[in-house]
């Protein structure tokens, strides 16, 4: 389930202790639909997915993007993000399912 107000993820994660995945998406942005269509409704990376609570944010929205730092790059963006909403880690750009499970691992390791 995917929450689209970042204050319900924030308060949801610390609940549930568990950490955000929050992806920045823009309305106009092939790449962003791509991920979307392939990469997040891949099953093993919804299985990935499962511990973390999952945001997802439009770049035009000034409010929610007011807790991340500024984004000189197209979307898609994609952040792993504490509780607290620390940035874990970050990646740019549309990935695969396989090379998203292995960022995600990655992440975990860290």
């Amino acid at each position: 389930v995917w929450e689209k107000d970042t204050e319900t993820a924030f308060a949801k994660a610390k609940a549930e202790k568990k950490n955000v995945m929050l992806m920045v998406e823009a309305s106009y942005c092939k790449w962003c639909k791509k991920m979307k269509q392939e990469t997040l409704a891949d099953e093993k990376v919804k299985k990935r997915l499962e511990n973390y609570i999952l945001v997802k944010i439009f770049r035009c929205d000034s409010e929610a993007m007011m807790i991340l730092p500024e984004l000189h790059y197209p979307a898609p963006t994609t952040f792993f993000m504490t509780p607290e909403g620390e940035i874990i880690e970050k990646a740019i750009g549309f990935f695969e399912a396989a090379d998203f499970i292995t960022f995600i691992n990655d992440v975990e390791e860290n």
